[in-house]
């Protein structure tokens, strides 16, 4: 177990450098819950919040999964983004205010991250996820929130109307799983997604849905394995 007595011994160079060490072990390491305390205390420092935390607006409970996220995608440090519980009929999703879609450059857009807080049979509840699987998640609403910051007004209707059919929809989320893998966050992502379809209690119809509309473990496991180009 790793130990930490006094912050100011470590800079943010290596906190950072410990969160990298700690989210590329193997996936057959049994000490899972080494991993876990160890991420979560490097995360608790005031200067990585300080640093990453500016224009952000984040419910307590969901920070240092959201922040370790955050820290992946470096673009967005000046994004505004809102992260809050509400009731809504999916795990998790991220969109652009409307008001400041409608009013506001892309570069001054606004963001929110709505986490379900709705007990339902067919829904899976934060809150009951491992740490690592919470950060995939969060890993993947900030794909969507980095590539909506890349699009016009026009360009981020056209990306809602792909959740009209569901092969579009399957598509877009895909897409977003790639790019979550791709800022190395690809463990966390198989996390999630382990957890959703083994561990969750989601029912099977939830499930089948989730498989057929995002990356699945395996396929996932693939694309980090697949040899770089």
């Amino acid at each position: 177990m790793l130990s930490f007595v006094n912050s100011n011994q470590y800079s943010l160079k290596s906190i950072f450098i410990l969160f990298v060490l700690l989210t590329h072990v193997s996936l057959s390491q049994q000490d899972q819950q080494t991993r876990k305390d160890s991420i979560l205390v490097a995360l608790q420092y005031d200067s990585l919040y300080s640093e990453l935390g500016y224009y952000k607006t984040i419910a307590e409970d969901y920070q240092i999964p959201f922040i370790a996220a955050l820290s992946k995608y470096p673009e967005l440090d000046s994004t505004r983004i809102i992260v809050k519980r509400a009731k809504i009929s999916t795990s998790l999703n991220a969109r652009p205010t409307i008001a400041s879609l409608l009013f506001r450059s892309k570069e001054k857009r606004k963001y929110v991250i709505r986490v379900n807080t709705r007990l339902k049979d067919s829904l899976i509840l934060l809150e009951d996820a491992p740490f690592n699987a919470c950060v995939g998640v969060f890993g993947h609403e900030l794909g969507h929130i980095f590539d909506y910051s890349t699009r016009s007004f026009f360009g981020i209707i056209k990306r809602l109307f792909a959740y009209t059919g569901k092969r579009s929809k399957s598509s877009f989320e895909k897409e977003i799983d790639q790019l979550t893998i791709s800022r190395e966050l690809g463990l966390h992502l198989y996390d999630w997604a382990y957890f959703v379809l083994e561990e969750s209690n989601g029912t099977e119809a939830y499930k089948t849905f989730k498989k057929e509309v995002y990356l699945e473990p395996e396929e996932i496991l693939e694309i980090m394995n697949a040899p770089k180009e």
